[in-house]
């Protein structure tokens, strides 16, 4: 909401400049200022969006937007003066800054997307889901099979729930053994911590396909 705010006061900033254009005073050190600002902001903003992916945290990433959007701001200020120090034309300040702001906005609407998916623990994305698919095929020349895959993401932690089917003759034991060699598997494919729960299954039953949720 905030990076929003800021966008809304850019533009409500450059309307009034398009409206009553004004000669840019104090050009040399508002460059300089701006250029200095936005290479410490750039970079404060690189390690927090580099360390909010790998962690998986929406927090950090907020940060990262926030600071980002005052390197967007330092680089509209620089197009700007530079823009009207070689044209002379004022209008081109006040309309670099609308560009700026509509790009803010954009990052904005992306970030509260990612948070509401979060509140609503939405499913992994899809190529985590085809890594999982993956090591779940890989069995099945052991007359493994699955169904009923589902998944959801809670922060930094992901829950993935699965069938598993195995041949009716299997022991215990086997079976036992099977699952716990396809979570590792499982584990292994994923970034970050992951709660699994599988449900091990006859493969000659046909009731073993009928897709019901694991309740336990």
């Amino acid at each position: 909401a905030l990076i929003l705010l800021a966008a809304y006061s850019i533009a409500s900033a450059a309307l009034q400049r398009i409206a009553n254009p004004q000669p840019l005073e104090n050009v040399g050190i508002g460059l300089l200022v701006s250029v200095v600002a936005s290479a410490i902001n750039f970079g404060v903003a690189r390690v927090l969006l580099q360390a909010g992916k790998r962690y998986n945290s929406i927090t950090l990433e907020a940060d990262a937007h926030h600071l980002m959007t005052d390197v967007w701001t330092s680089a509209g200020v620089i197009a700007g003066i530079i823009a009207v120090s070689l044209t002379g034309w004022l209008i081109l300040d006040p309309l670099i800054a609308m560009a700026v702001a509509a790009n803010i906005i954009w990052s904005g609407i992306q970030l509260m997307r990612r948070s509401a998916l979060g509140l609503l623990d939405s499913a992994i994305p899809q190529a985590e889901r085809d890594k999982i698919v993956a090591v779940l095929e890989r069995f099945a020349p052991q007359g493994v099979a699955y169904h009923s895959l589902r998944t959801r993401q809670a922060g930094q932690r992901r829950f993935i729930s699965a069938h598993i089917l195995v041949p009716g003759k299997w022991t215990v034991q086997r079976g036992h053994n099977m699952l716990e060699q396809i979570e590792h598997d499982i584990r292994g494919a994923l970034p970050g911590p992951t709660t699994i729960l599988t449900h091990l299954e006859p493969l000659e039953d046909p009731v073993s396909m009928e897709d019901m949720a694991i309740d336990r």
